[in-house]
C-alpha cells in the first residue's frame, strides 16, 4: 500500500514538472520568434560624426547627425560663390546615402524645373560639398551590423539681397 502511494506521488510530481517545463519552453520559443522579427525601416544606431558620440539616446544621435550634416554642407556651400543671379527662393531635395562603410554620397537630386536654368553649376557644387565632408563616419547599425541609411536633405536656394 505504501509503495503504491509513493508511486502515485512520484507519477504526479513527474507529470506536473513536465507541464511546467513545456510551458516554459513554449514561452521561450515565443520570445525567440518575436526576437527574429526585424524592422527593416529603422536602425538601432544612427550614423554618427565624432561630435555626436556623446548623445545619450538614439533620437538625439539622429538629430545631431542631421544637424551636423546640414551645418557642414552649409559651411562648404558658403566657400563657393555662384555669382549674382536674381531669382526667387526655391527648395531642392538631395538624397544622401551613408553606406555600410561610413562613406557619404549623393544618390539623387530632386530639383524644381525652373531651378536648373539659372544655376547650371549647382549639381557640381553639391557633389563637391559632399566630397568635402569627412571621408568616414560611423555607419548606422542594425543588430550590431553596419547597414546603409538614406537621408533626404532639403536645401533652400535663394539669391542674397
Amino acid at each position: 500500500m505504501f509503495s503504491r502511494l509513493v508511486a502515485l506521488i512520484f507519477i504526479l510530481v513527474l507529470n506536473i514538472s513536465c507541464d511546467f517545463r513545456s510551458g516554459r519552453r513554449t514561452e521561450l520559443l515565443r520570445e525567440m520568434a518575436t526576437d527574429t522579427v526585424i524592422n527593416y525601416n529603422a536602425v538601432d544606431v544612427y550614423p554618427l560624426f565624432l561630435d555626436c558620440n556623446n548623445c545619450d539616446t538614439s533620437e538625439k544621435q539622429n538629430l545631431c547627425f542631421e544637424m551636423e550634416l546640414a551645418r557642414r554642407l552649409q559651411k562648404a556651400f558658403e566657400k563657393n560663390e555662384l555669382g549674382t543671379i536674381k531669382m526667387d527662393s526655391d527648395t531642392l531635395i538631395v538624397d544622401i546615402l551613408v553606406d555600410a562603410k561610413g562613406q557619404i554620397s549623393i544618390e539623387d537630386i530632386h530639383k524644381p524645373k525652373g531651378l536648373s536654368n539659372p544655376i547650371p553649376e549647382l549639381d557640381s557644387l553639391l557633389y563637391r560639398s559632399v566630397a568635402s565632408l569627412p571621408k568616414l563616419i560611423q555607419p548606422a547599425l542594425k543588430r550590431g551590423i553596419p547597414v546603409n541609411s538614406m537621408y533626404q536633405l532639403p536645401i533652400v536656394v535663394s539669391s542674397s539681397p
